[in-house]
């Protein structure tokens, strides 16, 4: 049985490096308040000219060949997420990332009311089915599921100690309604998860709302942020090895995450925060390369 990987390779001897990817589903309903969505491709077009390299989707057996044919127009890699119950559920997915070429898989586990143990076997034996096909899977800290909240997702760390994380900081931040003080502790108590963070989504929460629009990045409540992932770069940057890739996705969604007005627009421009997300990814892997 192949070792679960700890981190994406893209097989090359380069220095470990940052890729800065978009999520699909938080390209829904753009442009903003427009009568017409983007298309497919005008959506990876925009995608690959801002300087994204990848796009992580849930696909189905009904739409997965368009998605990679549009992908690949547009030079973009694939990542695949799922919600896996069952181990078969992982199997699907991973068969379905073999088929399409994706880079790895991460994925939301089951739900809160999962027990501890089932959901420990479902990751160590999911990582070890995804490692057999080569590939990385990655467990995402998500709120409706089995990690939506610290205290639970870190009994799995004690289960599987050697779990890789997508660490969405930001519904940890909004269950335990953290504002970035000192006093909260914040980046003591989610050092577990930062210690094994292979993966990241770029989501900022002020604490009370999961989703906020943070203008050009500059404030405390993305700054707390900024600090949080250079923490999980540095400890990704430890050890790393010549290949080794750290994703970051740009995930911003749309309305019922967005927040909007009674008629139902959006007063905040997805994607040019998205563009946020991903200057501010870029300041946090310049922060987590500085001398210590």
């Amino acid at each position: 049985m192949a070792e679960a990987p700890a981190r994406l390779n893209d097989g090359s001897a380069n220095p470990p490096r940052l890729r800065v990817q978009h999520s699909l589903w938080s390209l829904r309903r753009l442009p903003m308040n427009a009568e017409r969505e983007w298309t497919l491709d005008q959506k990876f077009a925009r995608v690959k000219a801002a300087g994204f390299d990848a796009v992580e989707c849930w696909l189905t057996d009904d739409n997965e060949l368009e998605h990679r044919q549009a992908l690949d127009r547009h030079g973009l890699r694939l990542v695949l997420g799922h919600r896996p119950f069952t181990l078969g559920d992982v199997r699907a997915t991973v068969e379905r990332a073999v088929r399409l070429g994706a880079d790895f898989v991460f994925a939301q586990p089951a739900d809160a009311f999962t027990p501890l143990e089932q959901v420990a076997a479902l990751v160590r034996d999911g990582r070890a089915l995804a490692a057999d096909r080569g590939l990385p899977l990655f467990v995402e800290t998500h709120r409706n599921n089995f990690t939506e909240n610290l205290p639970q997702t870190l009994a799995l760390v004690e289960a599987v100690p050697d779990i890789r994380f997508t660490a969405d900081l930001s519904h940890f931040v909004v269950v335990g309604e953290f504002y970035g003080w000192e006093e909260e502790r914040a980046a003591e108590r989610l050092a577990p998860v930062l210690e094994r963070t292979s993966h990241i989504h770029g989501r900022i929460s002020n604490g009370e709302q999961v989703q906020v629009d943070v203008g050009d990045g500059s404030g405390q409540t993305a700054q707390f942020f900024v600090e949080l992932w250079a923490g999980a770069m540095r400890h990704w940057l430890r050890g790393a090895a010549p290949g080794d890739v750290l994703p970051f996705a740009s995930e911003l969604g749309p309305p019922r995450y967005a927040i909007t007005l009674p008629d139902g627009r959006e007063f905040s421009d997805r994607w040019e925060q998205s563009l946020v997300m991903k200057r501010l990814a870029e300041q946090a892997w310049r922060k987590a390369r500085e001398p210590a």
